[in-house]
């Protein structure tokens, strides 16, 4: 185990430091304790060792963690695949398989032109023949250049008549049931909603945090009288709250979460910093103020490095609501936690000796996560395309074309005038909208939708890279890639037997990789999902217009794929003009369109069945006769839609869990 062997090593120096510091610091010692009729009494226990214990015991709540995940965390990294991505971006050589055929190379365009011709309503599509051959001749002629599909799908071949499937090994990955599989009624319960994003099972993980904090600070102490707990309270946590919020998050890693699953723990663990830290100054501030020599203690210097502590302590307190971090995040929130973390450093390590070795944990846990981000980040030049029916700017990458997994971020960071010089410095997260090892050549696709100053610069620069293209002058601009990160942790979709995503809005980015990256995988033989499903929710149809082309040839895909493929699109705002719904009347089988909510509870049961029946029925088309392995559900959007997932999850009788072997939800969701 090694995180307990790192844990001890780190918190056994920790102690050895403490206990010689104790005395220094005045800590305060429980009385001895004798039994009765004069037992022998009990060592007394400092403030210093009582809260070496406590991190201990945290660090055993997080390894409890570790060994319940670690199973499929053992069953994940036998995978070669595994190893190698979804930790660095990189560029690898790409060769298109043997025995398949682009159905693409159509004439002489380009795949990326071929697919993405403007959708023709008039034009019916027969989807027994992979695209259509009217669909064939429409792209074939099509003299422009155009992009605008939230995802290429040029990585996306039919398998050739030469070796046809069988005539290869499958490789298929090992499925590893997960913990809600095993206990589906009180993972449902632990992911009940109670406030905002607050879960139950999250609340529980915060409520058992503050109970061992206030044991620490209690314990055997009275805070007015002995506010010197508290203090040592305030600078244990100092390191934990440093490391959860962490991008390269030491605690994540050994449990296959992203910082941005953890970043509710890393917000609480500083407001019981904050709260530690002036509780411990309000007592010694109340102390000397009744004896009168406050304006004479304070000067001493290590009494002003701990003003100066707190100072930045309450700061970061300040600037950390969710008004900052919503409006200010790149022009205040972040400059203030990086200047004021730093500056609380080194008053703690001048305010008493005993906090120097809480300080070196923190900072190395901050230089390892600073040193990852570097060799994480890459520089590279991206093309910008503006789509003006989805509102978004489409980045593409293509030197960057391997290294992250289906439903991860990247941060990205654009040099441009056009940016303005503060632009320059903003870094935003978005998720990744292509195919690692996609032979089309397109690279790292991100779609960045305009929702604010930075992203309407975004589109306007693209806007203006659009026309210089046409114009001969060049469209293209240096970009800061920094990831990847986040995505499904220890799970692996293509070891479940079915999948559905769910998706709102601009959501659509992860649905649509999630989606692709499982038919590269069946194209590949490395995949078990027998059906998949994708939902996506928008307020108006003319939405789908722009999209139409690209769901029409997934479909038409997954005809000689192992896995069924339906598409659902629900819009919930009316159109004015009933002409909107004219082009769609004439949509491919399996892609619908319709004027609601979508019943989620009915489009999971029918992927349940569907995956289901393929183990009953005909198993000529598949590589895999074993049994079920489960559904996974994916959901990225609003708060309001993930709540809806969830309960549509919870709400699957025992007897589909039993008959497909459980139903995981995996929710893709980022805040600042």
């Amino acid at each position: 185990m090694p995180i307990l062997t790192a844990g001890s090593v780190v918190f056994a120096a920790l102690n050895a430091t403490n206990a010689t510091a104790a005395a220094a610091t005045n800590g305060t010692q429980a009385p001895a304790a004798g039994g009765a009729g004069g037992g022998a009494a009990r060592k007394p226990i400092t403030d210093s060792e009582l809260v070496f214990d406590v991190d201990m015991f945290l660090l055993a709540g997080l390894a409890v963690f570790f060994l319940l995940l670690l199973p499929r965390a053992v069953v994940r990294f036998t995978h070669k695949r595994e190893w190698i991505d979804g930790h660095f971006l990189r560029s690898v050589h790409i060769e298109e398989p043997a025995g398949q055929v682009n159905a693409a190379r159509v004439g002489t365009k380009r795949p990326t032109d071929f697919i993405s011709a403007p959708y023709n309503p008039s034009t019916s599509y027969d989807v027994s023949d992979s695209y259509g051959q009217q669909y064939k001749e429409q792209w074939a002629a099509s003299e422009s250049d155009v992009s605008h599909t939230y995802v290429s799908h040029s990585n996306l071949v039919r398998k050739g008549s030469v070796g046809g499937r069988e005539s290869r090994r499958p490789s298929l990955p090992t499925h590893m049931l997960g913990i809600s599989t095993l206990i589906p009624a009180l993972s449902a319960l632990l992911r009940t909603n109670v406030h905002g994003g607050l879960t139950i099972g999250k609340a529980i993980v915060l409520v058992c945090y503050s109970a061992i904090m206030l044991y620490a600070g209690l314990f055997m102490s009275d805070p007015l009288s002995q506010p010197v707990r508290a203090g040592f309270v305030a600078v244990s946590q100092f390191p934990v709250v440093v490391a959860l919020g962490a991008k390269n998050n030491l605690v994540g890693m050994f449990i296959g979460f992203g910082y941005e699953r953890l970043n509710y723990f890393h917000r609480f663990a500083g407001r019981v910093y904050v709260l530690a830290a002036n509780v411990h100054a309000i007592g010694y501030f109340y102390s000397w103020s009744m004896d009168g020599s406050f304006a004479q203690t304070i000067v001493i210097p290590k009494f002003a490095w701990g003003l100066v502590a707190l100072i930045c302590a309450d700061l970061l307190m300040l600037l950390s609501t969710d008004f900052v971090r919503q409006n200010f995040y790149n022009a205040v929130f972040i400059p203030s936690h990086i200047v004021s973390a730093v500056v609380m450093g080194v008053a703690l390590s001048h305010h008493y000796p005993v906090c120097i070795p809480y300080v070196l944990v923190a900072t190395g846990v901050y230089g390892l996560d600073r040193f990852l981000r570097i060799i994480k980040t890459s520089v590279a030049t991206a093309r910008l395309r503006p789509l003006p029916d989805l509102g978004v700017t489409r980045v593409e990458i293509p030197t960057l074309n391997a290294g992250w997994r289906a439903g991860q971020h990247v941060r990205l960071r654009v040099f441009s005038m056009g940016m303005g010089l503060r632009g320059w410095a903003e870094s935003h997260p978005f998720t990744i909208a292509s195919v690692s090892r996609c032979a089309s050549g397109e690279g790292l696709v991100l779609m960045v939708k305009k929702a604010g100053d930075w992203t309407n610069k975004l589109y306007e620069v693209a806007q203006r890279a659009d026309y210089g293209e046409a114009n001969g002058l060049g469209g293209t601009v240096k970009v800061i890639v920094e990831g990847p990160y986040g995505g499904p942790g220890h799970a692996i979709f293509s070891s479940f037997s079915g999948a559905m995503f769910v998706a709102g809005g601009s959501g659509i980015t992860f649905g649509l990789a999630a989606i692709q990256d499982l038919m590269k995988k069946d194209f590949e033989y490395r995949s078990r999902v027998r059906a998949m499903e994708l939902v996506w929710c928008i307020q108006d149809p003319s939405s789908l217009t722009p999209l139409v082309p690209l769901f029409s040839s997934l479909i038409a895909q997954a005809q000689e794929a192992s896995a069924s493929l339906r598409i659902s699109v629900y819009y919930t705002r009316a159109s004015a003009n009933p002409d909107v719904l004219k082009p769609f009347r004439a949509l491919p089988p399996g892609l619908t369109l319709s004027p609601a909510r979508p019943k989620l509870g009915m489009n999971l049961q029918g992927v349940i069945d569907r995956a289901s029946a393929s183990f009953t029925g005909d198993k000529s088309r598949t590589s895999d006769n074993g049994t079920p392995t489960g559904v996974i559900v994916g959901v990225c959007g609003p708060a309001g839609l993930g709540k809806d997932v969830r309960r549509a999850v919870a709400n699957v009788s025992a007897d589909s869990r039993r008959k497909i072997g459980g139903v995981e939800l995996h929710e893709e969701a980022f805040g600042w």
